[in-house]
């Protein structure tokens, strides 16, 4: 069977919610989670059977720097200072899904990945790439060889701490 490759987490529009959010975001939260994790695992699920027959199965699911816990508390990062609760703990939890898919099934390639803050019209194109960049490290991941790494969350410049 031909190489499979799954990506999944892309941004579907859905963006980050303003400090007033925070206090009263419930459905903000819901909405995110229902996008960026639970139709995750949905669409994973959905290409199991596909993905397990394949020679060379790959899974990339794109994540953010927001969704760093270490990136998110680390005082003089810009992430530290974005007020992004709902959206970057709905990484997090991408973050957490795919290595538990990775070690669920050690002969996929499964990776997250962070294509960097992009010029986008949820973000009014204020991101410092254009969207081509971004994709270069999606495009990488999805095109890994049967050793390729698994179970990792990285950008275009290396690894990235969890």
């Amino acid at each position: 069977m031909a190489t499979i490759t799954l990506i999944t987490g892309a941004n579907k529009g859905i963006g980050f919610e303003t400090a007033r959010l925070l206090i009263s975001a419930g459905h903000t939260i819901r909405r995110l989670y229902e996008t960026n994790v639970v139709g995750l695992v949905r669409t994973t699920r959905a290409f199991l059977p596909l993905l397990t027959k394949s020679a060379n199965p790959v899974v990339v699911n794109v994540s953010s720097s927001l969704g760093s816990l270490e990136r998110v508390t680390t005082a003089g990062l810009p992430e530290s200072q974005i007020p992004a609760m709902a959206y970057g703990s709905s990484k997090a939890a991408l973050n957490m899904i795919t290595v538990h898919y990775a070690k669920a099934f050690p002969n996929m390639r499964i990776n997250a990945v962070d294509p960097g803050y992009t010029a986008t019209d949820i973000n009014g194109n204020s991101g410092f790439q254009t969207a081509a960049a971004a994709a270069a490290i999606i495009a990488q991941m999805a095109c890994l060889e049967p050793d390729g790494p698994t179970g990792t969350y990285r950008d275009a410049h290396g690894p990235l701490p969890w």
